[in-house]
């Protein structure tokens, strides 16, 4: 994957936000979803084109937030905080497939991961599959993609300062994949 240039969801990736679900939540029909970015659909065999379109498919209460506004994304910037009080502690599941690494400047990604914590429920998920910093020093995944990259030991001790249940965490072709499960309100 060291070639690519962008993500795209593809069936590997909709399986592991699927099983995340399915593993915490009790599945997604009926659930609530922020997307973070206009995700798009990397895999030919999926009909749907958007990680919008599938996950509206499949009985979800889908937002998505992208800077493009998009597929019907909301032009939301993820480097400053969202200020859209409904959206607090209101989402069943957030995904960050591919879009906190662009955010910038650097201290934004503070900010950035507060406004999932924000908007995530109380034992919500979060489901991240961003770029391994191993994967890039050890294979070269992910060059010149972003400025952000991510290890083990971030999401280790994301769970650890925020109260998060880490439930998974591995490497899915060149991205890491994290699951975590929400237990407070506080932190962050």
């Amino acid at each position: 994957m060291g070639g690519n240039w962008a993500m795209g969801l593809g069936r590997i990736y909709f399986d592991y936000i699927d099983k995340c679900a399915e593993d915490v939540i009790g599945g997604l029909r009926g659930k609530r979803m922020l997307e973070l970015g206009n995700q798009h659909n990397g895999d030919e065999s999926i009909a749907e084109k958007t990680g919008k379109e599938y996950y509206i498919n499949r009985g979800v209460e889908h937002i998505s937030v992208d800077l493009n506004g998009m597929n019907r994304a909301l032009k939301i910037d993820l480097s400053e905080p969202i200020n859209i009080p409904s959206w607090q502690g209101y989402f069943d599941i957030i995904t960050d497939c591919g879009t906190s690494q662009h955010v910038e400047p650097k201290k934004a990604q503070y900010i950035c991961f507060m406004n999932i914590h924000n908007c995530l429920k109380l034992g919500g998920v979060a489901v991240h599959l961003v770029p391994d910093i191993d994967e890039l020093k050890n294979k070269g995944c992910w060059k010149w993609i972003c400025n952000h990259y991510y290890s083990h030991e971030f999401f280790k001790m994301l769970a650890i300062n925020n109260d998060y249940n880490l439930l998974s965490l591995k490497v899915i072709d060149g991205n890491i994949c994290a699951c975590l499960q929400k237990n407070t309100i506080g932190h962050l």
